[in-house]
């Protein structure tokens, strides 16, 4: 008898710009977007939706347990910004923020949370955000901690 291993592991993804620079306009959202995808299907991961608003990005996001999560982000976020600067930063550069915030997604959490994702411009307008899924807080502390690191 062979042993069977099921793995349904989930992650809300959540990974800003750098000091939160309002970057991604309409017009760089579909270059960026369709490039995130692009490299979670030739790395093996399955990205179930993305969203986000001009100063950060959200990730619905299976990884293999034979990927670590950091690996998979810094993938993500250095190919990204690598593929859009040397294609299109000509007078702007694509930058993210250090660290990310990552959450598991249960199956009963699925819909809830890919409908976040989904409205992230919504959410936003309205200020309906969840701070929980936003991290903020930690997030923007890495921010501050950069731009102090960075002082004279």
């Amino acid at each position: 008898m062979t042993g069977k291993t099921y793995k349904s592991i989930l992650y809300h993804v959540v990974f800003r710009t750098k000091y939160n620079c309002q970057f991604i306009t309409e017009e760089r959202k579909n270059i960026i977007y369709d490039f995130i995808l692009s490299i979670c299907k030739k790395n093996g991961y399955y990205l179930h939706c993305i969203g986000g608003i001009e100063n950060h990005v959200h990730l619905l996001i299976y990884i293999s347990p034979q990927t670590s999560v950091a690996k998979a982000i810094g993938n993500i976020k250095g190919a990204t910004s690598y593929f859009y600067n040397s294609r299109y930063g000509f007078d702007e550069k694509l930058k993210w923020q250090r660290g990310y915030g990552v959450f598991t997604v249960s199956p009963e959490n699925y819909q809830k949370i890919y409908n976040y994702i989904n409205k992230q411009f919504e959410h936003h307008k309205y200020k309906k955000t969840i701070k929980q899924y936003e991290t903020y807080d930690n997030i923007n502390n890495i921010a501050s901690y950069e731009k102090d690191a960075k002082a004279p």
